[in-house]
């Protein structure tokens, strides 16, 4: 929202003004620190009054600015910035009047600082999305000694125009990536725990590149006869409803793993589940479609059954520092109603490290999901031993440095 609020200054400087300044609400700019009245004033300003997102101007330092970058910016209640803001109107004066008993009358600071930087004409403008005011832009001229003409006027509305409209897409994307995350975060296991069957740790990052955070989960569920569960999976879309449904079904995977069921069933009602709850939904959002990948240890046997509907296959980093990626059947994704799924049985001596990811980890654009495995293989080889610094060192390395281009979750788990 700042990005746009400053190439908003910077397109019309100097092509349309000398100086522009944009001023956002608190809105817009939610993480910012609330706004206070300024005790100073003589008398009261206007609430909500708003901060410095935007400025440009053909002087270096832009001397024109009572404020600047991320400064509070504060309005007089008798003043057309009071009036764009209440009206949603543009406040034109193609002259500035410094006369007595004009506006600049009652701001006598504003007012030494435009006559002091030769400012002599004026657009205030509402920077106004689907109602709502945002914000105000400001375009005058101090070196350019022609005064702003209607057409200046009708280009400066258009420029302030399409720049709010971009503002308020931003704070729409804000809102609800911020609410997705929230439920996202309230629906993952806090605290993991795999007693003394399984030391276990987890990382998961959300991508910055698509609508909203996705579907992306994991959980580690000890069972009344000392058995452990560890599942990964990824809800396919982004935003609020991802992260509902992930939330779901990872209870549903809770109620069926307490059934005391096998790996290969699991996913068969998990399927079945999701296919009768899409029915019964009327609502014309796509069918839901989910990977995942179900683990269930014992540890009195050292047997692992594991298996996967769509998923990536786990990686194993076995007590000689080898990588393997077991070849479990990759079975039909949850949703689509086939259940198809296979169980493998491993059996994992002490020391074995089991690490289940989503494909965010492993998948780019540039490398497909071979080449992707292949690198976390050197990656998972590379790891220092402890579990915690294990799951960081992997995604350091798999992203180099990178943003993510989707989200990632990682589940690792060492056999004791």
């Amino acid at each position: 929202m700042r990005r746009t609020a400053q190439e908003l200054a910077e397109l019309a400087v100097p092509a349309l003004a000398d100086f522009v300044c944009v001023d956002l609400g608190e809105s817009v700019l939610p993480d910012t620190t609330p706004l206070q009245r300024l005790a100073t004033e003589p008398e009261p300003v206007r609430i909500p009054a708003f901060r410095r997102a935007g400025l440009a101007s053909v002087h270096e330092g832009v001397p024109e600015a009572r404020w600047h970058l991320n400064d509070a910016v504060f309005i007089r209640q008798a003043s057309p910035f009071s009036h764009v803001v209440a009206t949603g109107r543009t406040h034109y004066e193609p002259v500035i009047d410094f006369s007595p008993g004009s506006w600049l009358d009652h701001d006598p600071e504003r007012a030494g600082l435009m006559r002091a930087t030769g400012m002599h004409t004026l657009l205030i403008m509402p920077l106004k999305a689907r109602g709502d005011v945002l914000g105000v832009t400001v375009f005058a001229r101090t070196d350019n000694k022609e005064p702003f003409t209607r057409d200046d006027l009708m280009l400066a509305e258009e420029l302030a125009a399409r720049a709010a409209l971009s503002l308020d897409n931003a704070r729409r994307y804000t809102r609800e990536r911020n609410t997705a995350l929230a439920l996202q975060r309230d629906l993952l296991p806090r605290v993991l725990s795999g007693g003394d069957a399984l030391e276990v740790a987890s990382r998961y990052l959300p991508s910055d590149v698509h609508e909203g955070v996705g579907g992306d989960w994991f959980d580690v569920i000890r069972l009344p006869d000392g058995g452990v569960a560890l599942v990964v999976g990824d809800v396919t879309g982004h935003g609020i409803n991802a992260a509902a449904t992930m939330g779901r079904m990872r209870t549903a995977v809770r109620t069926l793993a307490y059934m005391g069921l096998r790996p290969h069933e699991v996913l068969t009602h998990l399927d079945q589940l999701i296919v009768r709850l899409a029915e019964e939904d009327d609502s014309p959002t796509d069918p839901t479609v989910a990977t995942c990948l179900y683990a269930l240890y014992d540890p009195a046997t050292r047997r692992c059954l594991i298996s996967r509907a769509g998923h990536p296959p786990p990686a194993l980093l076995l007590p000689s520092g080898e990588v393997t990626f077991p070849d479990i059947p990759g079975g039909t994704p949850i949703g689509v109603g086939l259940g198809s799924f296979e169980s493998l049985e491993l059996e994992l001596e002490p020391g074995t490290v089991l690490a289940l990811y989503t494909d965010g980890l492993i998948e780019t654009r540039e490398d497909d999901l071979e080449a992707g495995m292949h690198r976390l293989g050197v990656a998972l080889a590379a790891a220092p031993p402890p579990l915690e610094r294990l799951c960081a060192s992997v995604i350091s390395s798999m992203l180099g440095g990178t943003p993510a281009e989707d989200d990632i979750a990682l589940l690792v788990a060492r056999t004791r």
